[in-house]
């Protein structure tokens, strides 16, 4: 039987009528974040500077064949985050896209304090089956529990 989490979400209005959707997350045990979802977005990325936070080591990748918010941005990495959660949803050792989110960042900037740690994609969202409440304010994951 897979195990649900509901995180709370915020939609931020960035511009007239445009609006994200944001988490919280915690990486390892002390690092918190903040997640845009990013439907549109076929990968899940994450800020370098956060990789850089938590020390990972990251190689140059190729350009990344993407769509959504992070198409087409050049000099991406990869690396392996030791300990991620959202809600109740823990993962480990995670092989994870490491960009220059820095622009998104100018842009929140312009609108909110936030701070953005990455950009949940596609790949994540439908592997966890993700469920957007917009009237309750919360994000559904599925996920099975650990040892079953």
């Amino acid at each position: 039987m897979p195990m649900k989490t509901h995180i709370p979400i915020e939609v931020i209005k960035l511009e007239d009528a445009s609006y994200h959707i944001m988490v919280k997350a915690r990486f390892g045990k002390k690092v918190q974040g903040n997640l845009i979802i990013d439907t549109g977005a076929s990968k899940t990325v994450f800020d370098q500077s956060l990789g850089t936070k938590l020390k990972v080591k990251m190689e140059e990748v190729p350009d990344q064949d993407s769509s959504g918010i992070n198409a087409m941005i050049p000099h991406a990495f990869k690396g392996e985050i030791e300990k991620f959660q959202i809600g109740d949803l823990k993962l480990k050792n995670i092989i994870s896209v490491f960009l220059d989110l820095s622009h998104i960042n100018q842009l929140y900037e312009k609108y909110t304090n936030t701070q953005i740690t990455g950009l949940l994609g596609s790949d994540f969202l439908v592997s966890h089956k993700a469920v957007i409440d917009y009237t309750h304010k919360k994000l559904t994951l599925s996920y099975k529990k650990r040892g079953s």
